[in-house]
């Protein structure tokens, strides 16, 4: 199953390399926010409002597409997302990465087996 991650900071200019450093970086000192944690959106567009199109504007998103098996996605704390996805970008799985000046969007060659014991290892909020 297709799952993606979206995180946001305050708008920052995207360096043209070491992306997934910049990422860790960002979460390592607390400089990111979970927006979405969810099943992929077929078309992002259609969920935009008024409100998210002002955010846009001020914001960097990283966006991070994996596949797992069903996760309940309201049983991970936010701090636990954090330490599964900075698994999984230090973890030496492939990794598709596309840039512009403000956004990146990873989408990460994850194997089911690494994802769902990362998963379970990360533990789920009482």
């Amino acid at each position: 199953m297709q799952h993606v991650l979206i995180l946001s900071t305050k708008r920052i200019n995207i360096p043209a390399s070491h992306f997934i450093q910049l990422v860790i970086s960002l979460i390592d000192e607390n400089e990111m926010e979970i927006d979405y944690f969810g099943i992929e959106i077929d078309n992002p567009a259609d969920y935009l409002d008024e409100q998210m199109k002002l955010k846009i504007n001020t914001t960097s998103f990283i966006t991070i597409h994996f596949e797992c098996d069903k996760i309940d996605y309201g049983s991970y704390s936010d701090e636990a997302v954090l330490n599964f996805i900075t698994d999984v970008l230090r973890y030496d799985e492939e990794k598709e990465i596309k840039a512009d000046d403000k956004d990146i969007e990873i989408i990460i060659d994850i194997s089911l087996k690494f994802c769902n014991e990362l998963l379970q290892k990360k533990g789920s909020a009482d």
